[in-house]
């Protein structure tokens, strides 16, 4: 248990912290490397090494779109292909933990699931993506914008912009949850038992979205990540497939990269 509780207390630290994601992630590489041979290694320090890899990613800083969202409809916009080299590094990171661990990406949770989870995904998507961008837009100075990146106004009247956004959403909802509720969750199971790894994921995934970059108070904006973290655990448990996560997640992210390259002002 003690490992894992160490494993959780330092990804949730460093991603409070930002110049220590970068060296806990080398830390972490090189004690997993020397924790065994091929197929034995640490499985507590291979849970922790995909997000490791992603919080060290962004530790680097996300380059800046052009102002007054001129780069608002370009899929080359800097958050886009940020956020898609960011998703790619953490995604090579845990493809090789699979393979040299002998797993499977279906044990993580990548897999469609059944077709009522596969039809909710579906709907959900199409809900929460508009919804999404319609509270970020016309609520977001009282209600979003105020409480987690401050008061701002969107450029929304170009159709196109959905290409580069859709980039951006997706790409980081499938790392972050087959980082978060699909490595660090699943192979911290047999440290901490199924609860203990969930609450492990989700602090760290409230930790990781509660940083500098949020103008609001940090404990209610860590509260509510750490509760989103922890449902979507129960969900990707109850479902044995992240489908569903990923599809809410993304659609949820979309007015992200509107907020990122569709800035008004």
């Amino acid at each position: 248990m003690l490992p894992g509780v160490v494993l959780i207390g330092a990804l949730a630290f460093a991603a409070l912290v930002r110049p220590l994601r970068l060296p806990l992630a080398v830390l972490l590489l090189v004690a997993y490397a020397a924790s065994g041979r091929r197929g034995g290694r640490s499985t507590v320090i291979a849970a922790g090494l995909p997000v490791a890899a992603i919080l060290a990613w962004g530790a680097l800083g996300q380059p800046a779109a052009a102002a007054n969202a001129a780069q608002c409809t370009d899929v080359f916009a800097p958050p886009a292909i940020w956020r898609f080299l960011e998703a790619l590094v953490g995604l090579v990171v845990l493809g090789v933990l699979v393979w040299e661990r002998r797993a499977s990406l279906v044990e993580l949770g990548l897999r469609l699931g059944s077709r009522r989870v596969a039809t909710v995904a579906g709907l959900g998507a199409l809900v929460v993506a508009p919804a999404a961008l319609y509270v970020s837009t016309w609520l977001g100075s009282s209600l979003l914008g105020g409480s987690f990146f401050g008061t701002y106004a969107l450029d929304l009247s170009r159709p196109a912009a959905l290409v580069p956004a859709l980039l951006f959403a997706i790409s980081n909802a499938v790392a972050e949850e087959l980082a978060y509720r699909g490595a660090l969750r699943t192979w911290l199971g047999s440290s901490l038992g199924v609860v203990g790894a969930n609450l492990g994921q989700a602090i760290v995934f409230g930790a990781a979205h509660s940083g500098a970059q949020f103008v609001g108070p940090f404990l209610p904006t860590a509260i509510a990540m750490v509760l989103t973290g922890f449902i979507g655990g129960v969900i990707a448990r109850r479902t044995g497939s992240l489908t569903l996560l990923i599809a809410i997640h993304a659609a949820a992210d979309i007015p992200i990269y509107f907020f990122w390259a569709c800035r008004l002002g």
